[in-house]
């Protein structure tokens, strides 16, 4: 009995203490420069460029199903192949 007392006072100790610590923030005198700013931008962008090229063949697949299936049109694949083609 003793120790499910120790483990709920423990629990209540901890829970204050969180309170207490979130309560008594004071405010961050901190900011993000201009040029901090632009360079998070500038890596957001470049993610976004580098992601639509890694995902390029998912993304074809993904517009060729779309024109098959919503426009009725037939797909644009095409075959490659080294050989010369037929006369």
């Amino acid at each position: 009995m003793n120790k499910q007392r120790d483990v709920s006072n423990s629990r209540a100790q901890a829970g204050l203490l969180a309170a207490l610590s979130v309560a008594s923030v004071s405010p961050a005198l901190a900011y993000i420069d201009p040029g901090t700013g632009s360079m998070l931008v500038q890596m957001a962008l470049a993610g976004i460029a580098g992601a639509l090229f890694y995902f390029r063949q998912l993304r074809m697949a993904a517009g060729d199903w779309f024109r098959r299936v919503v426009l009725r049109q037939p797909s644009r694949v095409v075959a490659e192949s080294n050989s010369d083609p037929l006369p």
